[in-house]
């Protein structure tokens, strides 16, 4: 009979792990996963409290508004042939510097030359429409540009524009 229960014991399967055990490891599996995330919140949201520091202010290359110079008020006479039209336009330029730059006054003549020659080779037809007006203050940004030999044009506004 001693010979059976031997045989009977090496016959019969492993026995399964205690349930305390595979929980034990779920248990500590999932406090891993969650201290990992919390880590990771911590990481990317930074640390709090007396040591964190304050964020740097961004250095901004240029101002958002740069510096505005009004030229005198111009009056042309349009290309038009069929009738005589008159535009009466007031342009203000903007600079991408702070301050007006030296050359834009030392050229002021030859700003003044190019921006009448533009405007008296327009058609009303041609300025007339807001896309029209566009292209006039695209042409007239590249033309000061030019003269300046340096993008220092930002931008073009009309402050008056009469055609009649």
């Amino acid at each position: 009979m001693a010979e059976e229960t031997a045989q009977g014991e090496a016959a019969a399967p492993a026995a399964p792990p205690p349930k305390g055990r595979a929980r034990l490891v779920l248990i500590g599996g999932a406090a891993l996963v969650l201290a990992g995330a919390g880590g990771v919140g911590w990481y990317l949201m930074g640390p709090r409290g007396a040591t964190a520091k304050p964020p740097e202010p961004a250095v901004q290359a240029e101002p958002a508004v740069g510096a505005i110079e009004s030229l005198e008020t111009f009056i042309a006479n349009l290309a038009d042939e069929e009738e005589k039209r008159y535009l009466k336009a007031t342009v203000q330029v903007e600079f991408f510097a702070a301050t007006v730059p030296h050359e834009f006054s030392a050229h002021g003549p030859q700003v003044r030359d190019l921006l009448l020659t533009l405007l008296t080779s327009k058609t009303f037809a041609e300025i007339r429409t807001p896309e029209g007006k566009a292209v006039l203050r695209e042409e007239i940004i590249n033309r000061i540009n030019r003269v300046l030999r340096d993008d220092l044009v930002k931008a073009v506004y009309f402050t008056e524009f009469v055609v009649q």
